[in-house]
């Protein structure tokens, strides 16, 4: 069991909105070795998708699902996130991807109104919304660099349908609008080392980065173990070997 892990009241705050941030959820040291990492880690742009919103601005995203004994596997293979997750699903989870986003200065652009279960439910087959992202702020996200904004409360609708935008998919803008209405949208600005913990049918969206700063974060992303694709080869399984906290500030290149 973790030592660092969401609280009952945390794990109530997110029940009812939808997300929660957990500050300073990685001490300065852990997310010095990300950012050495991540912003001299040539590999993540070769292998980075570019993401066009609807104005034709790009977002970079480097995704992968199988984790082994670098740097990355060591946040999404951790108690602390794991431990976490199970105790919000109060069930087993396991792994289902991990990811670097780079929205880069005055260039980077917009991802627009979605849930996450509105990707996953059509693309994995995964027939129930019991998956969580944590997204690990890798350095500062603020208005100005084009942080993630969510709705309150928003997952209790349920999931939207889910349409093209762009190189995106996006929520039914009707629906969006009126959810506007209903639910107060929240700028979920972060430190370094904050995570921000969120439900799979939360909506949510961030504006481009029109700043000279930068905007990193890695997204680690589970779902219950009872969960897993209904269709064969859609999704692949693999098991989550655990680590205990100290791996990140203990590893070595």
């Amino acid at each position: 069991m973790s030592t660092i892990a969401l609280t009952t009241d945390q794990i109530n705050e997110f029940h009812k909105n939808g997300y929660v941030i957990a500050k300073k959820y990685y001490s300065n040291d852990e997310i010095s070795l990300i950012q050495n990492k991540a912003f001299n880690d040539d590999s993540l742009y070769e292998r980075a998708w570019d993401k066009k919103d609807s104005s034709g601005t790009v977002s970079k995203v480097c995704i992968w699902q199988e984790l082994d004994d670098g740097l990355y596997s060591m946040f999404s293979r951790g108690r602390r996130l794991v431990d976490s997750v199970e105790a919000i699903l109060n069930e087993e989870a396991y792994h289902t991807s991990t990811k670097i986003m780079m929205k880069e200065p005055f260039v980077g652009g917009a991802w627009e109104w979605h849930q996450d279960f509105g990707y996953w439910h059509n693309d994995n087959y995964y027939l129930y919304p019991k998956q969580i992202s944590c997204m690990i702020a890798i350095n500062k996200a603020t208005i100005e660099n084009g942080c993630l904004q969510v709705l309150k409360g928003s997952h209790h609708i349920g999931r939207l349908n889910h349409t093209k935008t762009g190189d995106q998919k996006g929520a039914e803008l009707e629906f969006v609008e009126e959810a506007l209405k209903h639910h107060e949208l929240i700028d979920v600005e972060l430190e370094p080392g904050d995570v921000l913990f969120f439900h799979a049918n939360l909506l949510h969206k961030s504006n481009q980065n029109k700043s000279s700063a930068p905007r990193w974060s890695m997204i680690c992303a589970y779902n219950a173990l009872s969960n897993q694709s209904f269709k064969e080869n859609e999704a692949i399984y693999y098991p989550l070997n655990r680590v205990e906290d100290d791996a990140i500030i203990n590893w070595k290149e």
